[in-house]
């Protein structure tokens, strides 16, 4: 049975998980409590994306192998994916004391102190990842992402220089040092090291998405929004409650002091929503970018392109005409803009299903106010207030739940 085993671990090195998944059940049908197996199992389920399946492996190892530090680290893991970060310490911790002279283990600690954004607790774990093994890729990169953050972007880049040193065909290296170089707002070296991350290994996602971003970035305006949301990902979920507040705020003072800043502040806090997806419409243009493009990228962009034609249409139409119902047909089609965008941001698919389903709620209230439009002359009915109220109630349930992600 060893030899099952063996040909497990050369297929999962190879990234072949389906047939790793079937060798190792074949195996544990007649050895079902072989640890080393089990352990096999669970980083099958979990790189196929089976995180459930990779869970129960987890939760039943621990069940009889409770001091099993592979498995603890496997549930620091899970409980990372699920933002459940005291639980994520608490599992790496244990699986550190049992063993605590594995660089890997040390990383993991320091990716979850990153998401909490304790990058000086991040750097720490990462450097003591690096005292057990100085070549650690995984330790290097985590190290050289807290020091970023930390503003020492020059030791980030030599970290960074280093580790592709060490291995100049990790995949996740260059990936890394492309997000870098494009949070430094170098785009071009930014798109080297995605193309080059991309060759190694064409399912990166983090390093498609980066690709994304930067082709985006030859656009300054894309380049200013890219440079604020780096700097609100840096801040913590309370401080950037803190800045949306003092926006808001300063924009109502604006209102009654100085109207063309808070026309001015208002589009800012506008294209922080619109951005994205209206950059999307001109990467598609591109003969290239398109192919860069998720399903719900290339959705959400065709969605926002038609409802702002749509509310460019019924305005024009409006001005010529004077018929409240163009104008009420404009006023929907514009503020469903901001939930429409927004639809596929956060991670879990719960959040997206919410979002989803109160965007839909929104066009149906606003299809109603429409029709009432037409029918009493009023562009400023019921219906259409309760839009409005209900976009701006969805902006702050938005702010909420992205902030809480990762």
């Amino acid at each position: 049975m060893a030899v099952l085993i063996q040909r497990a671990q050369l297929l999962l090195q190879q990234g072949r998980y389906q047939d790793a998944l079937t060798t190792l059940k074949q195996h544990l049908s007649t050895s079902a409590n072989d640890i080393d197996a089990l352990f096999l199992l669970a980083i099958c389920y979990l790189e196929m994306g089976k995180t459930e399946e990779g869970e129960q492996v987890v939760n039943n190892a621990l069940g009889f192998a409770p001091d099993d530090d592979r498995f603890l680290y496997l549930k620091a893991r899970l409980a990372l994916n699920k933002n459940q970060y005291s639980e994520a310490l608490q599992a790496i911790g244990e699986a550190v004391a049992i063993h605590p002279y594995q660089a890997d283990y040390f990383g993991m600690w320091s990716q979850i102190l990153l998401f909490k954004k304790d990058y000086p607790g991040a750097l720490q774990k990462a450097e003591e990842g690096l005292a057990i093994d100085p070549e650690n890729l995984v330790c290097l990169n985590l190290r050289s992402n807290a020091l970023f953050n930390l503003g020492k972007k020059e030791e980030a880049f030599s970290d960074l220089h280093e580790a592709l040193e060490h291995n100049p065909e990790n995949a996740y290296t260059h990936a890394n040092l492309g997000w870098k170089w494009l949070e430094a707002g170098d785009h071009r070296k930014a798109l080297e090291h995605f193309r080059e991350s991309l060759k190694l290994d064409p399912n990166q996602q983090w390093a498609k998405n980066g690709m994304v971003q930067a082709m985006k970035a030859r656009y300054w305006l894309y380049r200013q929004f890219l440079n604020y949301a780096f700097f609100m990902g840096r801040q913590k979920a309370g401080m950037q409650w803190l800045i949306i507040a003092g926006i808001f705020i300063l924009t109502q003072i604006a209102s009654k002091v100085f109207f063309p800043l808070y026309v001015l502040l208002a589009l800012v806090a506008l294209s922080t929503w619109l951005i994205a997806p209206v950059s999307n419409l001109f990467l598609r243009l591109n003969p290239y970018g398109r192919y860069a493009l998720t399903p719900q990228q290339m959705k959400v962009s065709t969605m926002v392109g038609c409802l702002l034609a749509v509310a460019l249409l019924a305005a024009a139409a409006y001005w010529l005409t004077a018929i409240p119902g163009l104008l009420s047909v404009a006023i929907c089609s514009g503020v469903l803009l901001l939930p429409v965008s927004s639809m596929y941001t956060p991670a879990s698919k719960k959040s997206r299903n919410i979002f989803r389903i109160y965007t839909l709620s929104l066009a149906v209230i606003g299809l109603v106010g429409i029709i009432f439009a037409f029918i009493t002359n009023d562009y400023a009915n019921i219906f259409v207030a309760i839009m409005l109220i209900g976009v701006f109630l969805y902006q702050l349930l938005a702010n909420y739940i992205i902030s809480r992600e990762p």
